[in-house]
């Protein structure tokens, strides 16, 4: 997993320390995290596509979808207790 990047490490500082209730400060650092975390996966994905590098493209794959999956879980989860959607995936 990679380290996170100050903004993405100041961001979730922020949540966390706001007057959010529970439960919001939850599902926004996760998909904080979680968007960082896909969107570092796309950049990796993009780089081993142009260095031809099958094996790395493949494995970084299966962490973006699996990330993507994890989302997925998780809005189910959040809209089954809230009734509402949090976000949606274009995977």
């Amino acid at each position: 997993m990679p380290s996170f990047d100050t903004d993405c490490s100041n961001e979730v500082e922020r949540i966390l320390a706001s007057d959010l209730p529970d439960l919001d400060k939850l599902t926004q650092a996760f998909d904080c995290i979680t968007a960082f975390v896909v969107g570092h996966a796309q950049a990796e994905i993009e780089l081993a596509r142009a260095l031809q590098d099958h094996e790395e493209l493949l494995k970084t794959q299966i962490k973006k979808e699996t990330m993507a999956y994890a989302r997925s879980i998780f809005e189910h989860c959040y809209r089954h207790v809230t009734g509402r959607r949090l976000w949606h995936e274009t995977a």
